[in-house]
């Protein structure tokens, strides 16, 4: 992410990480016919009753994201 910003290549980001230096024009986007639009994230898990502390969490924090 650090080298993108600097001018030492290519990254493949999402969007919303580098949105600011998008914004701020030190960032370009290429091949945007590659690069579709998502709804948002998904996350499967096999049992919601015993579901582990740490993928809670992270369940969590993606919610507050989106």
């Amino acid at each position: 992410m650090r080298a993108v910003p600097d001018g030492m290549g290519l990254g493949c980001l999402l969007e919303e990480t580098v949105r600011e230096h998008l914004d701020a024009g030190r960032l370009q986007q290429i091949l945007e016919s590659w690069c579709p639009d998502l709804p948002g994230f998904y996350l499967y898990y096999p049992s919601r009753r015993h579901l582990p502390a740490k993928l809670r969490v992270f369940a969590e924090f993606l919610r507050e994201r989106v």
